[in-house]
């Protein structure tokens, strides 16, 4: 493993005041580490062990029509990759973008007022989620994750997989999958 060129102890009072200099002067880590002779790690590592920060530079893409036309696009819930092909950009980029302006693309969706307590005495009846999302008119998606986040259960709950035995495939004779 080859060393590195400097470690935390070879760094003089001089070089970090300089560090912090080109720092205040808005230059980007990638910058000051050219300018210094080290790689930008470094930089940043040393910069994180002092609690400085390195300026960010406003990004070329956060413009005021591209963020007003993406938190149009994501109020309209369309997907990402619907998003990206209106904006032109890959369905990554507009990921990361959305990210990081807070936006969401499939934001939840509002509860009618009520639904969840009528839901409640549905599953009390005995009802399974499927009829429930019919009889509320909503997905047995919405039904199940509504019941997950109140930790709610169907009566048929204890029914479940868990509790039956194994199906088991082919014929029934063990000796037949030998080869014998």
């Amino acid at each position: 493993m080859v060393a590195s060129a400097r470690t935390d102890q070879e760094w003089s009072a001089a070089l970090v005041r300089k560090m912090s200099r080109l720092a205040d002067e808005g230059m980007s880590a990638a910058q000051i580490a050219k300018a210094l002779g080290l790689t930008r790690g470094q930089i940043l590592g040393k910069m994180h062990r002092l609690g400085l920060k390195t300026k960010s530079l406003p990004k070329k893409w956060l413009n005021t029509a591209l963020v007003e036309k993406m938190t149009e696009l994501a109020g309209e819930r369309l997907s990402v990759n619907q998003i990206g092909k209106a904006l032109g950009l890959t369905r990554y980029q507009a990921r990361y973008r959305m990210g990081r302006l807070g936006l969401m693309t499939n934001p939840r969706t509002e509860w009618p007022a009520g639904a969840a307590e009528k839901m409640t005495e549905l599953i009390n009846q005995g009802m399974s989620a499927a009829q429930i999302a019919k009889a509320l008119g909503l997905t047995r998606g919405q039904i199940l994750g509504k019941m997950h986040r109140l930790g709610l259960k169907t009566k048929d709950a204890a029914n479940s997989k868990k509790g039956r035995p194994r199906k088991v495939c082919g014929s029934r004779n063990p000796s037949a999958h030998r080869g014998l």
